[in-house]
């Protein structure tokens, strides 16, 4: 083939993707959708096809699967029988009740240990309703009779089995249990080599639930034993009952000394399946019917078309939102672009108005937003080189407040300093005093850092109380109970002398009797407690309340209150909400302060 040929054979295959792809937006999107509606529409009835064919085929695997599960449960079962067999084989106590040669030789004591035994074997396993044991004397049983125990005593010395097997599908002759049906296992019990009676085990067939299929299900299970006596054990036995007892004669004849493993019998109504247990010496018969299977097929079908209409439906109004919502507001925002493309715009002349969904929308508001923020940058960048110039200037005035008031302090410890010493040479030692402590109380407040240990908060309260002191002379006596371990606990500053100050204020400088100020501290593992105590005239109890109210408050007005509102919310914003001021206290019996801090 001519190599020119092939080129424009290529060419055009890569020209037809490449238009397709420059498509508009919404032309691609419904070429997409309807191939996508097409192919869902394909599997739906490619799906419809298969669960068709596979439920038609896994009848008989349905069969067979159940069958063979119950028979390996029935089978499981009398391996568990055999083995408390072989403990009554073992169990010198049944050899010695089966060779009893009279009813005299059965002791009481051999009574109740064999009754106390067959209590205990009943309460481990529920499907056991009785255990008998009977011989040529011995018939004992809470189930059968006499007459039954000896009827199956001579069914199973003519089996002529010498080991333990199923026995079959048995009722009691008692009148209260005629409805009942029992499988019966037995076992030889020998002494000395020589068999000397038989073990039964008697089953409630009903309480193996070994189906729990509903009433309506197509399939049906029955067990059987050898002589052709069926029991059914689905709920919806019934309608197969019929036709499960037709075939059973069949199979039976053409095994009469031995047991097929599998056989099957089918027609267009049922499929009909048996399975022989060599260990239960019983068969499990399922039971299908097949006009069932078809009717669920005819279901399935139903329920196949119509998930298949909710999907084309479903995929349809999909698809119709997204064009509406993407694909359409998408192609008229490119038509918008090139209009201002072509026309060379610097601004929109309109605000644009797409609708769609949210993401196309945004697009939409930011495209028409970013030709005015070009104006507004030009703008924030003048107002931003304003703002930095005001800056500067605000940042040179702070500098000098700063140095304004590194001086004030210096001037004022200098004139303190003077008044001590004119206070001196003058013979006015209180005033000098007073001097010092006022020195000593401000380089406290303006100097050094924040938190400082409690040694110091006492030292500048002390230099105030010395103040007041002089000032009322022996209006007041002062009490200190500080340990020596709360002076190095650390604290903001300026709690103390507040609280101390607010005190003397309201509580002693109105009493007209002399009055004692009490400081004391303590240190416990988690907190550490500041309390300050006056007996002076106390505080109404409505403005007690009120004081209350405020420290209990998340907001504070420290504005208006200066002394205990202030220092609380100081310590609410230091500590957290665990810590602050508590007060207590009664009109003409004194007010008590404490403050809560943490230990470190």
């Amino acid at each position: 083939m001519d190599k020119g040929v092939i080129r424009s054979r290529r060419n055009r295959n890569n020209s037809s993707g490449h238009n397709f792809s420059r498509l508009p937006i919404h032309k691609q999107f419904l070429v997409v959708s309807g191939l996508s509606v097409f192919m869902i529409m394909l599997l739906s009835f490619l799906m419809l096809k298969s669960v068709q064919q596979i439920v038609t085929v896994n009848v008989t695997n349905y069969v067979n699967l159940f069958t063979e599960k119950y028979g390996n449960q029935l089978e499981t079962l009398f391996f568990q029988l055999d083995v408390l067999c072989s403990e009554f084989q073992t169990d010198e106590l049944y050899r010695t009740l089966l060779s009893a040669d009279s009813y005299q030789d059965l002791t009481p004591e051999i009574i109740d240990e064999v009754n106390g035994n067959i209590a205990y074997i009943k309460s481990l396993n529920n499907n056991i309703v009785d255990v008998a044991f009977a011989n040529e004397l011995i018939h004992w049983s809470t189930l059968f009779s006499e007459e039954d125990l000896d009827a199956l005593y001579r069914q199973a010395l003519q089996d002529g089995i010498s080991t333990g097997h199923g026995v079959g599908l048995f009722k009691s002759s008692f009148l209260p249990l005629a409805d009942m049906t029992y499988y019966v296992y037995c076992s030889k019990i020998y002494r000395f080599g020589k068999p000397v009676g038989c073990a039964f085990i008697s089953l409630d067939i009903a309480q193996l639930n070994l189906d729990s299929s509903d009433a309506d299900s197509p399939a049906s299970f029955f067990i059987m034993d050898r002589e052709g006596d069926a029991y059914g054990l689905s709920r919806n036995t019934k309608q197969f009952e019929a036709a499960v007892l037709d075939a059973c004669p069949e199979y039976i004849s053409l095994t009469p000394d031995s047991a097929l493993p599998q056989y099957t019998v089918s027609d267009d109504s049922y499929s009909i399946q048996m399975l022989y247990s060599e260990a239960a010496n019983c068969y499990i018969i399922s039971a299908v019917y097949i006009p069932a299977i078809r009717a669920q097929l005819s279901d399935i079908s139903f329920y196949i078309w119509f998930i298949l209409i909710l999907v084309v439906v479903f995929s349809l109004v999909l698809i119709a939102v997204l064009y509406r919502n993407m694909a359409l507001p998408l192609n008229q925002f490119n038509n918008v672009i090139e209009d201002i493309r072509s026309q060379r715009q610097r601004h929109l002349k309109y605000p644009l108005n797409i609708r769609g969904c949210a993401e196309v929308h945004n697009l939409a508001q930011a495209f028409s937003n970013m030709f005015s923020d070009i104006d507004e940058l030009n703008m924030q960048i003048f107002e931003a080189s304003s703002k930095l110039y005001e800056e500067k200037i605000r940042t040179q005035a702070t500098q000098i407040d700063y140095f304004r008031s590194q001086i004030n302090p210096h001037f004022l410890y200098n004139v303190l300093e003077l008044i001590r010493s004119l206070a001196l040479d003058n013979q006015v030692p209180d005033i000098a005093s007073i001097a010092v402590a006022v020195g000593k109380m401000y380089r406290y407040n303006t100097k050094g850092d924040p938190v400082v240990p409690f040694r110091e908060e006492v030292e500048m309260t002390k230099a105030y109380i010395e103040i007041q002191k002089l000032r009322f002379r022996s209006k007041f006596d002062i009490l200190y109970n500080i340990p020596e371990e709360a002076m190095e606990i650390p604290v903001i500053k300026l709690i103390l002398q507040p609280i101390v100050e607010n005190a003397i204020q309201h509580g002693i400088e109105p009493a007209l009797e002399h009055c004692i100020l009490y400081i004391g501290c303590t240190v416990t593992e988690k907190e550490f407690l500041v309390e300050v105590r006056d007996d002076g005239v106390g505080m109404p109890g409505e403005r007690m309340r009120e004081i209350q109210q405020l420290l209990s408050q998340t907001h504070y007005d420290t504005a208006n209150y200066v002394g205990i509102i202030n220092t609380h919310a100081r310590l609410k914003l230091q500590y957290g909400d665990d810590y602050g001021i508590t007060i207590d206290g009664a009109e003409n019996d004194g007010t008590v302060v404490t403050i809560h801090l943490p230990v470190g």
